[in-house]
């Protein structure tokens, strides 16, 4: 799971440094919540017109990995 993670988190991280890209940042990680709960998480920073495109292009590179 780590190792997907890190590689997702590194292809979010090029998508985002391209010039055209669909979201300005965005990070992956996971975490235990009181030992009750294990989450992934999938967050993006956007334009407010772009969101459509990022939600998409981050859950193609999901698909992907």
């Amino acid at each position: 799971e780590n190792l997907g993670l890190r590689v997702l988190n590194r292809r979010v991280s090029t998508i985002a440094s391209k010039a055209d890209a669909p979201f300005i940042s965005a990070d992956v990680g996971s975490q235990d919540l009181l030992d009750s709960a294990h989450v992934v998480l999938v967050a993006a920073n956007s334009e407010p017109d772009k969101w459509q495109a990022a939600l998409t292009a981050i859950d193609q590179e999901q698909h992907r990995i």
